[in-house]
């Protein structure tokens, strides 16, 4: 199951907890985590206390000589700890590895790390390194990201909007009924001038999402063509339709379907850049970028090659 990998008697590890992820779950495998990464190697739990708080303990990792960060939670800690690890720059400092405990755990999916958290410790420190692309976002306001998965525009950030007054169901099942709520409440299609690797498309649209890997929202296969070495960005831009076609839509965007359908169309590109004529959500691996009272117009999307080594 396990290749070859870094020496676990020498390997020092800082692993990044989110005691809240996974409905509190992170926080009740603390103590697992810490008995069974110490047969393997050197390791040390930091628990988040505040958002943001991954990205500074990454940041600060390599400094203290640690040679590898891991991330014990969902998609938002993974996000958080490889934005603390990459920086403004395009290299992640540290490798990454991944105990998935969260809801949605897109990136540990598509990368075929769907074990229990037991073993998922294991592979942190006896699996073999598989680096990654990312993509980078920047706005007309010079504010940058990294994401690892996805970016959305549009009706797929009003979805997370909703997502965060969701608090008694979480994973998959909270996402269906953001998409759903939003379905219901939300209906805007705004002109948009976008370019994909300088190829105009000017258009009213009701998303643009962006995806670096297939899977986004715990169970949506959005792009399931994307892959994280191929140093491009995959693309699904949704054309106005009404509500009855949403809804039709919906289960073809569980299956990964949709890209056959004449309301949708898929690229794959390097560069991609989109300006509104309206304020846009936007959101990165389900953690909103901008809210429309932010009021960002314009963005430039660019795919960022092996940008982080990740233990699968």
């Amino acid at each position: 199951m396990f290749g070859k990998g870094c020496k676990a008697d020498t390997m020092r590890v800082k692993v990044i907890l989110n005691p809240r992820s996974g409905q509190g779950r992170a926080r009740e495998q603390s103590g697992m985590i810490d008995a069974l990464g110490h047969r393997y190697g050197d390791l040390d739990i930091v628990p988040t206390q505040r958002p943001g708080h991954a990205a500074e303990l990454a940041a600060a990792a390599a400094g203290e000589g640690y040679e590898m960060v891991a991330a014990a939670g969902g998609d938002g800690t993974v996000h958080e700890v490889i934005c603390g690890l990459v920086g403004d720059g395009d290299r992640a400092a540290l490798p990454l590895g991944i105990i998935p405990i969260g809801s949605g755990n897109d990136l540990a999916y598509g990368l075929g790390i769907r074990e229990k958290p037991e073993e998922a410790v294991q592979r942190v420190f006896t699996g073999t390194r598989r680096a990654i692309d990312l993509g980078r976002v920047v706005d007309d306001r010079g504010r940058s990201a990294v994401f690892h998965n996805n970016l959305g525009i549009g009706f797929d950030a009003i979805v997370v909007m909703r997502t965060e007054t969701i608090s008694r169901i979480q994973g998959f099942l909270m996402y269906l009924t953001a998409v759903l709520q939003t379905i219901a409440f939300y209906y805007e299609t705004p002109y948009m001038e976008m370019t994909f690797d300088g190829q105009p498309v000017n258009q009213r649209a009701l998303f643009l999402y962006a995806g670096v890997g297939p899977r986004g929202g715990g169970g949506f296969l959005m792009t399931p063509d994307a892959r994280w070495d191929d140093d491009r960005i995959d693309t699904c831009l949704c054309n106005p339709v009404g509500r009855l076609t949403m809804l039709a839509m919906l289960t073809r965007v569980m299956k990964g379907t949709h890209v056959t359908s004449p309301h949708v169309t898929m690229r794959r590109n390097h560069t991609i850049t989109a300006r509104s004529s309206s304020p846009m959500p936007i959101y990165v691996d389900g953690e909103m970028f901008a809210y429309p009272r932010d009021n960002v117009h314009a963005i430039t999307i660019t795919s960022v090659p092996a940008a982080v080594e990740v233990m699968v």
